[in-house]
């Protein structure tokens, strides 16, 4: 299963919040398959609380553990979204975007073995 790192421009605002959550609603029933990280939604509630650069590195770390970067519209346009691009570009990260009305074309997953698990 792939951790997806959901990149959404935000300045803080609450309208970009539900925005964000619309689109990761979307994601999870075109990829069930998928786990969608929102920083949005995980760290947003300290945004105003700590310095922008601590809360970008919070970020940054998630992002690095994450299997890819996924981009929403206006991405261009924010400073954090920017800072998580070029961070993603430099250390390899796949990077997708999500563009109004059309999510990123994926190969199909493959088919995961599952080992049952004994209690002895």
């Amino acid at each position: 299963m792939k951790l997806i790192y959901v990149a959404h421009p935000f300045s803080g605002k609450a309208e970009n919040v539900e925005k964000a959550e619309r689109i990761l609603r979307q994601l999870m029933r075109e990829y069930p398959d998928y786990v969608f990280y929102s920083p949005l939604h995980a760290m947003g509630y300290y945004y105003h609380d700590v310095p922008y650069d601590k809360g970008m590195e919070h970020c940054l770390e998630m992002l690095r553990r994450c299997d890819e970067l996924w981009l929403c519209e206006g991405w261009e346009d924010s400073r954090g979204c920017s800072i998580e691009y070029s961070y993603a570009k430099g250390t390899g990260i796949p990077i997708r975007e999500v563009t109004k009305g059309e999510l990123p074309k994926l190969e199909p997953l493959e088919p995961i073995e599952v080992n049952e698990v004994s209690d002895k």
